[in-house]
């Protein structure tokens, strides 16, 4: 049996918000504009223009790495199966972070704010030892251990607790 066979609960979550959209393609259409300027046509861009090589190295990052990276592969995955919750942030999990039921003392749907709680979105901590995984809104689950909280965003709470509720109860 494999390890997806026992996925009770999946939810993908990617971004939504014009806040992370509008910035980022708007860094990577300038890049993409000096590059050509500079690079094919030979019009230096700004009053202190960067070398060719400096400006080829700023575009292939912001230009291209960065807006696939962020906008093309992020998403946050949320699964619960037999033995606990499995988080994933994609990009920067390479594995699944795993959040055995064993280990949990309580968990709750809760309405939060990320900007109060955690400074933003993401994968973010605070100082009473709290860490959040969220990609956006304002609905999630706060899962209780001894010694910290997680917060994981979810759009859907009801169906997320229902679903850890089923596989805890069966343990």
């Amino acid at each position: 049996m494999s390890k997806k066979a026992n996925v009770r609960y999946r939810e993908i979550q990617r971004p939504r918000t014009l806040l992370l959209w509008v910035p980022m393609l708007a860094v990577a259409l300038l890049m993409w504009y000096a590059f050509i300027q500079q690079v094919f046509f030979g019009n230096k861009v700004g009053t202190n223009p960067a070398s060719n090589g400096t400006l080829i190295v700023l575009w292939v990052v912001f230009g291209i790495i960065f807006p696939v990276v962020f906008l093309g592969l992020l998403k946050l995955v949320t699964e619960v199966r037999d033995d606990g919750l499995y988080i994933r942030y994609v990009p920067f999990h390479i594995h699944y972070k795993v959040f055995l039921f064993s280990e949990i003392t309580s968990y709750k749907p809760i309405t939060y704010s990320p900007l109060k709680r955690f400074g933003g979105w993401g994968i973010r901590f605070n100082l009473q030892n709290e860490i959040a995984y969220n990609m956006s809104g304002n609905s999630g689950m706060e899962i209780q251990f001894q010694q910290h909280t997680i917060v994981i965003g979810t759009r859907r709470p009801d169906e997320l607790k229902k679903a850890i509720d089923a596989a805890y109860q069966e343990k």
